[in-house]
């Protein structure tokens, strides 16, 4: 019997982002998508989240291509690191590749990579991996499915998808394909189950450009529309609607302002000429003729909106009668940042205009009802739901099992899972390295779990910073001990309380010199010990308690100033 043919999640699972799955047959991996996941509050200081690649760093010289399925950011992202360490064979559309070559311009990509542009309805043969690619509507242009042929049976991936019959690119999802894929006896269904909470079914892009042509059209200033900066199909809704209504277009934001020229120069974006100003000179313009897009849908610190809303941008005021238009749905956990955005606009005199009673965004991905229909074309064997929280895959399983699938065959995998397809079968095998690789600034994977920790630690609680000056030789204290603080009480405020932690450094350095003690590290742990048991017994707070100690006389000693952790309550 030959060996199982294996899929590998690497990412997609049980979370919202950083997509990556594996498929291996025959010594060979064949990679699809490569995305990243944007952090949340509980990751300060995080710019990005890659998906784990040891595995895929581990069997490099085994990788038969990369298929990326659509230009969004949870699934070509992640794409430049990888690309940077290792020359691989890409496959994707021609707005695909030109959204990933258009980050690569930041990168230094290992040389010997090749890209092959790819179009719905055609198969390729990648490695020993035979690849068909299927039309899908989603909220860019070009989605595409996989029908995947290997040796264990058929494996259809649909990527992100929705049936909308009135797409904002006129291209609909194949549903004839998939019908005559369900009948060649399907082993394996990935699916898209981001909105398998949601009944019925996803409304149609017509629907947001009959919206946005009425409020842009009634407004009386300035309007600034925020969406996702690579929903090329909105940009384009609301380029046509501004134009429409003899209003000019600025594009702000830098991604936006990227993704807007390659989707342009690629044709994919239809800016009539003259229509688009740059930003620096709207003042130059009556407000009511004027249509600002910008990034910032989900409340990002650093966005254009948010700096608009803040005061602090350049260009851009807000004035009575102008009107902002979210069209994007939150992110969970970015709902507290979008509402202080809305706060800020409203303050100002604007009106905003978000959520569903308005109409003004639909979701790119399937309902209920559309996954129904797409699970009752494919009738596949075994399920796998993806792109989606535990949450949206457990309410998958039980739309599956409402349609006949058995419960043991929806496979509910977690980032590492290993799912051995062999004879018709499916079944788990070793897990592999995953998990999610930090990007903080130029840092990728140097900030661990130990320093977002320490950084929860700061932005709750604060720094100590006790600083004690002691003999070389003896550790006998020479100093009267004088501590800083940052982020955990106002020093002239809370004069006392500093004196009194000074004092009780001061006394475990004396008890350390009566006890003879002569180890650096020691007399630090006690007064760290000695210092954070009062700060907490006084504020019940722990601040991180840090002892710079200071030598004067005798050989150093490395290591002397050592972050301290704080300890559980006394």
């Amino acid at each position: 019997m030959s060996d199982p043919v294996r899929l590998i999640s690497l990412g997609g699972t049980m979370k919202i982002g950083k997509n990556m799955l594996v498929l291996e047959q025959r010594g060979e991996l064949l990679l699809i998508d490569c995305g990243v996941m944007f952090p949340d509050e509980t990751l300060p200081g995080v710019d990005l989240i890659l998906p784990d690649m040891t595995y895929v760093h581990e069997h490099h010289d085994r990788i038969a291509g990369l298929i990326l399925t659509h230009g969004h950011e949870d699934h070509i992202g992640a794409a430049p690191y990888l690309l940077e360490r290792m020359p691989l064979d890409l496959y994707g559309t021609r707005l695909t590749l030109g959204l990933l070559n258009s980050k690569l311009e930041e990168f230094e990509p290992a040389p010997g990579m090749t890209q092959t542009v790819v179009e719905a309805s055609e198969t390729r043969r990648i490695g020993s991996f035979e690849v068909e690619f299927i039309r899908v509507s989603h909220s860019i242009p070009d989605g595409l499915a996989l029908a995947v042929h290997t040796d264990a049976g058929l494996i259809v991936h649909t990527s992100d998808f929705k049936f909308d019959h009135t797409p904002a690119d006129g291209k609909l999802t194949d549903l004839h394909r998939f019908s005559a894929l369900g009948a060649s006896e399907v082993l394996l269904l990935t699916t898209d189950c981001t909105n398998a909470t949601r009944p019925g079914h996803t409304p149609s892009e017509r629907q947001v450009t009959a919206a946005l042509r009425e409020l842009i059209h009634e407004a009386p200033g300035r309007v600034i529309v925020t969406t996702f900066a690579s929903n090329i199909s909105r940009l384009q809704q609301v380029i046509d609607v501004s134009d429409e209504c003899a209003r000019k277009i600025a594009i702000e934001g830098r991604s936006m302002v990227r993704i807007a020229e390659t989707a342009q120069a690629l044709g994919y974006l239809r800016i009539p000429e003259g229509l688009l100003l740059p930003i620096e000179v709207i003042d130059e313009l009556p407000r009511n003729h004027v249509t600002i897009l910008t990034t910032g849908s989900q409340g990002e610190p650093m966005s254009a909106l948010s700096r608009i809303a803040e005061g602090r941008h350049k260009h851009v005021t807000i004035e009575e009668g102008d009107m902002v238009i979210l069209s994007a749905s939150p992110i969970p956990g970015n709902e507290t940042l979008i509402s202080s955005a809305i706060n800020s606009l409203l303050s100002q005199g604007a009106r905003v205009v978000h959520g569903p009673e308005h109409q003004v965004h639909v979701s790119g991905h399937a309902s209920r009802e559309e996954l129904k229909m797409m699970l009752s074309l494919i009738r596949p064997r075994y399920v796998a739901p993806t792109h989606g929280e535990l949450r949206h895959m457990v309410a998958y399983r039980e739309l599956a099992v409402e349609m006949g699938v058995p419960r043991d065959r929806v496979l509910l995998l977690s980032p590492g899972d290993v799912v051995e397809l062999q004879a018709g079968a499916a079944q788990l095998g070793e897990p592999v390295p995953a998990g999610g690789v930090n990007v903080d600034g130029l840092g990728v994977g140097d900030v661990g779990e130990v320093v977002i920790r320490d950084r929860r630690d700061l932005s709750r609680d604060g720094i100590f910073l006790p600083v004690v000056v002691v003999d070389g030789e003896t550790l006998e204290l020479l100093a009267p001990v004088e501590a800083y603080s940052r982020g955990f009480i106002h020093m002239k405020e809370a004069q006392g309380l500093v004196e009194e932690a000074n004092a009780r450094a001061a006394q475990a350095v004396r008890d350390a010199q009566a006890e003879e003690i002569r180890d650096l590290e020691v007399l630090k742990a006690r007064v760290k010990a000695a210092v954070r048991k009062y700060l907490y017994g006084i504020t019940a707070r722990r601040p991180i308690v840090l002892p710079i100690v200071t030598r004067i006389g005798g050989a150093p000693e490395a290591g002397e100033i050592e972050e301290s952790r704080p300890v559980a309550e006394p």
